[in-house]
């Protein structure tokens, strides 16, 4: 059975329920969670992102914020960003680590998909991850928030990270789900970087 979504007006008033198929044909306003994921190590801010996996409908093998979904109709975004992140990453969520960042407007139009969300947006701090990636994501990688900051401003095109196994990875802009800003206004500021 397909999710059911709760629907808003472009005010965040809830107008109704559709299911996740209608809202993204029709463009229906709807909420979702963003789970920013960040370790400190070598005296550097590390982010993890998912690449989603290949056979994901949506933005197949792209690089993407490390827990992200849909909030059910009925479910708070706080329990659905604890329930995304178990299902995608396999880490459990100490809600005493999870910091709420705010709320963010996105619209994604591309061909027949019509993406409307209002992101709930929270930072969870690791110690050393331990990730068991579910069947939506391909793998993890690690990215210095230096790197984010220059894509961010566009100065960068290439981003330098590493896989889980410390493999270096160099990744293109374009292979990044595209979040405008939302790094930069949100989850910079809590960073302990200069």
């Amino acid at each position: 059975m397909e999710e059911k979504l709760q629907i808003y007006d472009e005010n965040h008033n809830p107008v109704g329920e559709a299911s996740r198929t209608d809202a993204h044909r029709e463009g229906l306003w709807h909420e979702v969670v963003h789970c920013w994921m960040v370790c400190s190590l070598g005296g550097r801010s590390w982010i993890y992102f998912q690449r989603r996996a290949f056979s994901k409908k949506d933005f197949p093998g792209l690089y993407d914020i490390a827990s992200t979904g849909h909030i059910d109709a009925g479910e708070s975004h706080r329990e659905a960003v604890c329930r995304e992140a178990f299902e995608e990453t396999g880490v459990s969520i100490d809600t005493n680590r999870l910091t709420y960042l705010g709320i963010v407007k996105e619209e994604i139009r591309e061909g027949d998909f019509f993406d409307r969300e209002f992101a709930h947006v929270y930072l969870y701090e690791l110690d050393i991850p331990g990730f068991a990636p579910g069947e939506e994501v391909e793998e993890m990688a690690a990215f210095p928030a230096e790197e984010l900051i220059k894509m961010d401003s566009g100065k960068e095109v290439l981003l330098h990270g590493m896989d889980l196994s410390g493999n270096p990875l160099a990744v293109r802009r374009e292979e990044f789900c595209n979040h405008p800003g939302e790094f930069t206004a949100l989850v910079l500021p809590r960073l302990n970087i200069c």
